[in-house]
């Protein structure tokens, strides 16, 4: 442990090959699985790093006793997902950086298969691992720059409907306007370029803000489609359910990002479909489980945009 209250491995060289940042909240065990499944194929010259957001369930302790190859950077205060992010990528050795998730689980050649993708197009700068539900059926892992459609699509639920439809055969390498921030690497002159994420947006969008900053850079954005991940949807805010795919939370993040990417007249309108859309799914769903305080958390929502 450092000085600044950091636990870590010292690395005998200045420069690694690859980092492997993770943030992590009250995810110990969680966090302790992921780390396991990166370590099992982290390539020569690396780095892992956990960016623990001011947890209070013993993960320093338990990575320091269980996996202490991993270096642990320690925010003082839980602060949220981007600042732990740009904290434990502020602390990188890596020319190419994989921002993972503390829910999500590496295939045994997914490191290689993003290596490899770097090594042989100068001018990728982004790429997204080709997410996995647990039971190992497809999940969204990017796509084309969000629309007010789209929006209404995720904030209603109706966007889970999607797994239904017919998927044609992908090519190895997928190009996209964005990649899902649960397994996004990055070169790390990229970073320069369009970092760090956004700490203005809580859950959500500092993925998709990022990528499009990348590519208005000129750098190319990609799916891998044969580094495979499994991402267990909200496992990162186990600890709290009423996090998951809660569009109280959802919604308010796409409607400032696209505030800023579409404007004010754009943002006039969309907030009115999308506070209705919000506030229907929400009640929706407190009349089934006759419970009030997710509609509650809509209402503050909708107040403080």
């Amino acid at each position: 442990m450092d000085q600044d209250g950091e636990t870590y491995c010292a690395l005998p060289y200045d420069r690694a090959q690859l980092s492997v940042v993770i943030p992590t909240f009250n995810t110990a065990q969680m966090t302790l699985r992921c780390c396991r499944a990166v370590l099992a194929s982290l390539p020569a010259e690396s780095e892992v790093i956990v960016a623990d957001d001011g947890s209070t369930d013993g993960t320093a302790e338990l990575l320091a006793r269980e996996a202490p190859s991993v270096r642990v950077v320690r925010l003082e205060s839980n602060r949220g997902f981007a600042p732990a992010a740009n904290r434990g990528v502020a602390a990188s050795r890596g020319t190419i950086i994989l921002l993972l998730n503390s829910d999500a689980i590496v295939d045994a050649d997914a490191l290689a298969a993003f290596l490899a993708a770097f090594a042989a197009d100068p001018k990728l700068g982004v790429a997204g691992a080709r997410l996995l539900n647990p039971d190992r059926t497809p999940q969204w892992s990017g796509g084309s720059a969000p629309t007010l459609a789209w929006m209404i699509g995720v904030v209603s639920g109706a966007g889970q409907l999607a797994r239904f439809v017919r998927r044609r055969k992908v090519r190895a390498q997928r190009e996209v306007d964005w990649v899902s921030g649960a397994a996004m690497v990055f070169r790390r002159e990229v970073w320069g370029e369009a970092g760090p994420l956004d700490e203005r947006f809580r859950f959500y969008c500092q993925d998709i803000e990022f990528c499009l900053r990348a590519r208005d850079a000129g750098w190319r954005v990609a799916i891998i489609e044969e580094a495979r991940v499994i991402h267990a949807i909200g496992g990162t805010v186990a600890a709290d359910s009423a996090l998951q795919h809660d569009p109280a939370r959802l919604w308010p993040d796409l409607l400032a990002w696209g505030g800023m990417r579409y404007g004010p007249v754009w943002m006039f309108f969309a907030r009115l479909v999308l506070t209705l859309t919000a506030i229907l799914r929400i009640a929706g769903r407190a009349f089934r489980r006759r419970d009030n305080a997710p509609f509650i958390r809509a209402m503050k929502a909708i107040r403080r945009i």
